[in-house]
């Protein structure tokens, strides 16, 4: 699904939920009732929390961010271990069907704003384009979950060829991608794969 420009906010919050449920999040708002909303939804995964909220205007989104914000950091910290990877890693979601109006720069400072949780932020403008509410939400979904089509390799599966051609060693490459995929430690992954090559030479 993708929202038009007379999208509302309750399809807007569907179109980001199924997108981030498709991307392996699963909702977690049940247990927090102040995230069951018809315009907001909490998502977690075993890596981030990630918070999803939609205003009707850019004013209504720059007059709650901060409180959603507070919130979130809140839930987190009574809720997410410091042992666990997700600790860290909060996003907070702020989207709205409404353009910009000339008047709200402040939008961009929000947008831009990393203190606390991380955000992201879409407006209208960013919304009508096809696949726009997905671009908006790539950066918490998984590389290579989609593929082109059935039978066709994903991003990351082509990603050792690619750089081959700039002669970048491919062992190399699938080293980290593997580490990657797996949530492995890069650099042990390296680590090894240079004592391997170091035997190879003696």
């Amino acid at each position: 699904m993708n929202p038009a420009p007379s999208t509302t906010e309750s399809e807007l919050i569907l179109v980001a939920s199924d997108a981030l449920i498709r991307g392996g999040y699963r909702r977690i708002e049940s247990r927090f009732p102040e995230w069951d909303t018809p315009t907001s939804r909490l998502f977690e995964n075993e890596f981030s929390v990630v918070a999803v909220a939609v205003f009707g205007t850019c004013s209504d989104l720059l007059d709650t961010w901060p409180s959603l914000q507070g919130s979130l950091v809140e839930l987190m910290t009574r809720n997410v271990s410091q042992t666990e990877s997700k600790s860290w890693d909060g996003y907070l979601v702020l989207l709205t069907p409404a353009v910009v109006p000339s008047e709200l720069v402040h939008i961009e400072e929000v947008r831009y704003d990393t203190s606390r949780v991380r955000k992201l932020v879409a407006t209208g403008d960013d919304l009508r384009a096809v696949g726009g509410a997905e671009r908006v939400l790539s950066p918490l979904l998984p590389l290579g979950a989609d593929r082109v089509s059935d039978g066709q390799e994903s991003v990351l599966d082509m990603l050792p060829g690619l750089l081959a051609r700039a002669q970048v060693d491919t062992e190399l490459t699938k080293v980290v991608v593997n580490s990657f995929l797996e949530q492995a430690p890069m650099m042990d992954r390296l680590h090894e794969l240079r004592t391997k090559y170091e035997a190879r030479r003696t």
